[in-house]
């Protein structure tokens, strides 16, 4: 989907820019081929890493698409352009589906291991995630337009914010895809820098019992404030892990005996679980 494109979605950019002068297209031409070269370099490359470049890149067809759409008003786009619309639209649900993030995040995996992505605090979903892509791509963006509009003071003061900007919101949205499950042979390690200080074992001989939580759980809460079906592991054995510092700035472990985890895909995480010779139980 994402190779075709140039040669849908970008019918309907041509379009659009036709009538700009030649610094404008070149400028226009060259960030357009970049931002298709590294989302596909992304989609062929199946580690976290890929995965944040590609969910960087994905909304922007989407956006530039709509804005060429409606400058092309009051004519309409060509039916490749609407083609390429439609495209990109399904690419943009598709980058952003637990089943895709799945397979990027195992893509970190070696020997006998098996990733399992973790959901995002639901907070962060209403906003703040959002802000960040906005503040991550908005002023490269941005100093490009000024590039292409022959403001070169502008375009250079805007590059520079751009390029701080850049590093600080990929360093983010990157962080918050290091969150996941590892089944091992030993257990299931819980790796998740926003609740842990490190990451913890939960040794399979220990496991009684892996399932949907009641809803009276007083279960440690693991789950960063997530969504959806929230995941409890049962422990006949105290586990040892060790939370992010509090106000004081001291970390003080302690000991669990049951907590609360919310996989981006519950069923496959239980079905792995199973598979390894784990406790599961799905009601």
């Amino acid at each position: 989907m994402w190779l075709t494109l140039p040669l849908t979605l970008g019918d309907c950019m041509a379009s659009a820019v036709s009538d700009q002068p030649k610094l404008t297209l070149w400028v226009l031409s060259l960030t357009l081929w970049f931002l298709w070269a590294a989302g596909l370099l992304s989609t062929l490359i199946q580690t976290p890493l890929a995965l944040t470049v590609l969910r960087i890149c994905a909304p922007l067809p989407v956006l530039l698409g709509a804005a060429a759409a409606l400058r092309v008003a009051p004519e309409t786009p060509s039916i490749l352009g609407w083609v390429g619309l439609a495209t990109a639209a399904m690419l943009l649900v598709l980058a952003f589906a637990a089943e895709l993030g799945d397979g990027f995040v195992n893509g970190s995996s070696y020997g006998e291991e098996r990733r399992m992505a973790l959901r995002p605090s639901a907070v962060l979903l209403l906003g703040p995630i959002e802000l960040v892509w906005l503040l991550t791509v908005g002023p490269v963006l941005a100093a490009l337009w000024l590039l292409a509009a022959s403001q070169w003071i502008g375009a250079a003061l805007l590059a520079v914010l751009g390029a701080l900007s850049f590093c600080w919101g990929f360093r983010t949205l990157f962080r918050l895809g290091q969150r996941w499950v590892v089944f091992v042979p030993a257990g299931m390690t819980l790796v998740d820098p926003s609740v842990l200080a490190e990451p913890t074992l939960f040794r399979r001989d220990t496991i009684t019992r892996l399932g949907p939580a009641p809803a009276d759980t007083v279960a440690q809460d693991l789950s960063s404030g997530a969504s959806g079906l929230i995941v409890q592991i049962d422990l006949s054995l105290p586990a040892p892990l060790l939370p992010l510092a509090g106000r004081s700035g001291i970390a003080e472990p302690i000991e669990v005996t049951s907590a609360l985890i919310a996989p981006s895909r519950p069923g496959a995480l239980l079905a792995e679980a199973e598979r390894r010779g784990i406790a599961v139980q799905r009601s």
